[in-house]
């Protein structure tokens, strides 16, 4: 028996639940159905898969055929009608080009949205692989079955770049993505998992280079390749706002948290800020280098772009300077990414590096290096994962925080270090990539021990003339200041009663019926000794008074805080109360004193107030009595509470203006 198929025959299969046909693929994606009792075709599943079958399988005694394709799918289908033809009962399916971009959707961290090269936008789950699925472009299987054309042919241009909020997910369209060559925008549909309603067209018939969403998810921004900036609205696809200003492509549009203001960068070297409202250009900021991505963290208003020159350049959006510039990539920067919390920014190059940057210091706190090229990075909105893609693999690889769950400390480090000058980057480790599979063995040796030639360890204080809180817990100087109160009102309302005093064995009388013995108990009739004691002999000093003491002989007070700061608020309180005031209040002199140095050192500037608030109560009295005596001391300590306390107390004024400033206008 001879039996012929378009193309290349990849796989075959036969049924074995006493149906007798046969399955053939061949290398286009189609699926050849066989009656071997009638030696005819029975069905053809065109387009099964977007790529060469690889296998096809039918399950042992089942209705069920597995099929598998280069196109990064595995497909299950089901025969259960009486004309033979398959349903397609379940699939897991992937980008089968690399992904280009990744972004996070939501804040909750558990979705993610991705644009491949197959011309596809994927939408992924962290947790549940279930979820996964592709946004649908329309019916192009049966589009393509039609027009006898592959699903390819019929998708939309690959995805350049798109933008995404769930502010309004329940109402319209919550993406838009701009096409590569594509002169119109579309609006996708996250909770239908579909393409949106609109299709964005620009003006001027220009290409479309970059696209956003503003923070309340009304309004969608066109960048185009003209230079100019159209704002759509997402609810009804129409045309609100023009910015004109750039001469050339735009390369990143953003907004703001509150539709005030409107970022975008340009391939004519500036960044633009512009009103929200009116449109009109209200900064122009020349750049160093060409811009050619751009980002913001909308809680602090910084944007961070990379440049041409491999550069990333920080701009606050208040002051419209550049307060930040990191260097050290040895390549074209490909992606960037604000963390959580915005402390830090990560990137990616074509050096094969991904680079933490820390933004508060200005150092690279941590760098690695892969094999793969990566492309785009994204970092999740709960800080826990850090998503990439790369250029040599389909998949989205999630690296975790490990500040997350371990005390990791900051290390400065010199991204110039390895010292090479042929573009390498040997002073990175080389790290695996992540598999499906979970973690690597733990015996298995994955990044290279690599020398750290200076570790960066957070200062106490960062300057003399600072001043600095305490790492101590708000809590515990809030108890002592309130601890009479806590007391008074943890205090229950009437007071433990006192058991009946009665032995563990009571005493039996020597007779033959078994009474108890309820006469004197002998512990009556011990003899007490006139010359003991019932209170326990304990020593006069407690540990305070002691440092104290020996703080007066040295000179040296730092002891006497840290001494305090390993105490519970309630052992502070009986520290404090224990100082003994005999031996012409050395004690006393001595908390004074320690208190004025630690003020003078500008360190634990509200543990020496919650301290001395507790001092003063306990002592007020004695302090009235010796003020004679005490008055040299205690003059100093209050013009150094009064300069440090002025200090504060006009950074909350100015802090306080500020705010209110900014939420007036």
């Amino acid at each position: 028996m001879q039996l012929a198929q378009e193309d290349r025959v990849t796989a075959l299969s036969f049924r074995t639940d006493d149906v007798p046909m046969m399955a053939t693929a061949n290398s286009e994606g189609d699926v050849a159905l066989w009656d071997l009792d009638n030696k005819r075709l029975m069905h053809v599943l065109q387009n099964a898969h977007d790529g060469v079958i690889s296998s096809v399988d039918f399950m042992v005694g089942q209705p069920l055929l597995i099929t598998s394709s280069a196109d990064n799918s595995i497909k299950e289908w089901l025969f259960d009608g009486n004309d033979g033809i398959p349903r397609l009962l379940r699939s897991r399916t992937g980008h089968f080009a690399p992904p280009q971009m990744i972004r996070y959707h939501g804040d909750d961290g558990r979705h993610l949205l991705s644009a491949g090269r197959d011309q596809t936008l994927r939408f992924f789950s962290v947790f549940r692989d279930a979820q996964n699925t592709e946004l649908s472009q329309g019916s192009l299987e049966r589009e393509s079955r039609v027009r006898h054309a592959r699903m390819s042919a019929l998708r939309f241009p690959a995805v350049t770049q798109f933008a995404s909020n769930t502010a309004m997910s329940r109402d319209w369209d919550d993406v838009v993505s701009c096409h590569q060559g594509s002169r119109d925008a579309h609006s996708w549909s996250v909770e239908r998992k579909s393409l949106g309603k609109y299709t964005l067209e620009s003006s001027d018939s220009s290409i479309v280079r970059a696209v956003a969403i503003s923070a309340c998810g009304n309004f969608g921004f066109l960048g185009l390749a003209s230079g100019v900036i159209e704002m759509a609205n997402m609810q009804s696809g129409l045309s609100r706002r023009t910015f004109v200003g750039h001469t050339k492509a735009v390369t990143g549009v953003h907004t703001d948290a509150c539709n005030l203001r409107v970022y975008s960068t340009s391939l004519d070297g500036t960044l633009r800020i512009w009103d929200f409202a009116t449109g009109n250009q209200l900064h122009c900021i020349d750049m160093p280098s060409t811009p050619s991505h751009l980002i913001v963290y909308r809680e602090s208003s910084l944007l961070a772009c990379a440049c041409d020159d491999a550069c990333i350049r920080v701009i606050d959006a208040e002051s419209t300077r550049i307060v930040r510039t990191f260097s050290g990539h040895r390549n074209r920067i490909t992606d960037l990414a604000f963390s959580n919390d915005g402390r830090w920014i990560v990137s990616s190059s074509l050096d094969c590096t991904i680079r933490t940057w820390d933004l508060p210091t200005g150092y690279m706190v941590d760098w690695f290096r892969v094999e793969s090229v990566p492309v785009s990075v994204a970092f999740s909105p709960m800080g826990d994962f850090l998503a990439t893609a790369h250029m040599d693999s389909v998949g989205i690889f999630l690296w975790a925080n490990r500040t997350q769950f371990a005390d990791i400390s900051l290390r400065q480090i010199n991204p110039h270090s390895d010292g090479s000058t042929d573009g390498s980057v040997a002073g990175a480790a080389l790290v695996a990539m992540p598999t499906t599979a979970g973690l690597v063995d733990e015996n298995e040796e994955t990044v290279e021990d690599v020398e750290m030639d200076a570790v960066y360890m957070a200062p106490e204080q960062l300057t003399d003339n600072m001043v600095t809180l305490s790492s101590q817990p708000k809590s515990k100087w809030q108890t002592l200041m309130n601890l009479a109160t806590i007391k008074k009102r943890n205090m229950p309302e009437k007071p433990a009663q006192v058991p009946e005093l009665a032995p563990f064995f009571l005493p039996t009388t020597m007779s033959v019926e078994h009474q108890f013995d309820f006469g004197t108990s002998d512990a009556a009739n011990i003899p007490t000794d006139p010359t003991s004691s019932k209170l326990i002999s304990v020593s006069s000093e407690s540990q305070l008074a002691r440092i104290l003491y020996n703080a007066h002989t040295t000179r040296v007070y730092a002891p006497v805080f840290e001494y305090l700061k390993t105490l519970n608020p309630s052992a502070i309180d009986v520290e404090i109360r224990s100082l003994p005031v005999d031996d012409q209040l050395k004690a006393l002199k001595a908390f004074v004193c320690a208190t004025t140095c630690q003020l003078k050192s500008k360190r634990d500037f509200e543990l020496a107030q919650a301290y001395l608030h507790v001092f003063i109560a306990v002592f007020t009295d004695i302090i009235k009595a010796n003020a004679r005596e005490l008055e040299p001391l205690l003059a100093e300590l209050r013009n150094e509470l009064k300069a440090q306390w002025d200090t504060v107390d006009n950074l909350i004024r100015y802090s306080a203006c500020m705010i209110e400033f900014m939420r007036t206008k």
